[in-house]
């Protein structure tokens, strides 16, 4: 049987082994970076005023094409928080009677979702053949179902909305439209994008953006701020 015996410790020596103690935690949390929430506070929600591409008729819109107020928002089909601000920003569009609109941009977060920049091409195939209506059911389909997110569910989704599978194989084999979904990225990124979802309040000469998957009434706050300038 083994004896522990008690080790008698100066107080001066205590205090010493307190103190590398607390230094190292110090050192060891500072390793690391802090992670976003998914539900920011206000303050942490605002961002500098941007300076993004006005939308046209080439983005995927949801809501009135003549809407004073769009949501820009930079998003990634493989990002919870993205999924999670969908169901908030189409809210926000059926309740506004054709004042705010919604375009979606491609924002792929790479290096933690190897699926998003994918989901993003292939999305922008089924664009090709069905046209934004098209591309909003792929979309609504990949958040529905993220757990399942790749290429044999983007197959899937296309042949059930209908698309010609041949062009919908030759055009995400290729990368047809990859330099427009990295453009879309890198905008968000010169203008303060650093996750997703990464969202521009666009309207009456103003860009406000804010970053996360905010409540809904937080949104509708950053929204109000935009409109009370006009």
């Amino acid at each position: 049987m083994l004896e522990v015996k008690k080790l008698e410790v100066s107080p001066s020596f205590a205090i010493i082994i307190t103190g590398v103690i607390i230094a190292g935690a110090i050192i060891f949390v500072g390793k690391f970076p802090a992670q976003a929430g998914p539900n920011p506070s206000p303050q942490q929600g605002a961002e500098a005023p941007a300076n993004v591409s006005a939308p046209t008729a080439q983005d995927h819109r949801r809501g009135s094409p003549n809407a004073p107020i769009v949501l820009i928002e930079y998003s990634d089909f493989q990002c919870p928080f993205c999924q999670r601000i969908d169901a908030t920003l189409q809210r926000i569009v059926d309740e506004s009677q054709g004042q705010i609109a919604w375009v979606y941009r491609h924002f792929p977060l790479e290096s933690i979702h190897p699926e998003a920049r994918p989901a993003a091409l292939a999305s922008e195939c089924i664009a090709e053949q069905l046209g934004n209506d098209g591309f909003w059911k792929f979309a609504d389909a990949v958040f529905a179902d993220q757990q399942s997110i790749g290429a044999a569910q983007f197959t899937k989704i296309a042949a059930d909305l209908g698309a010609n599978a041949a062009q919908f194989a030759s055009c995400t084999a290729s990368e047809k439209y990859g330099s427009k979904v990295d453009a879309e990225a890198n905008e968000a990124q010169l203008n303060g994008g650093s996750g997703t979802p990464y969202t521009i309040v666009y309207g009456y000469g103003q860009q406000k953006p804010f970053s996360g998957a905010l409540p809904y009434a937080q949104i509708k706050a950053v929204i109000s701020s935009v409109q009370n300038r006009q």
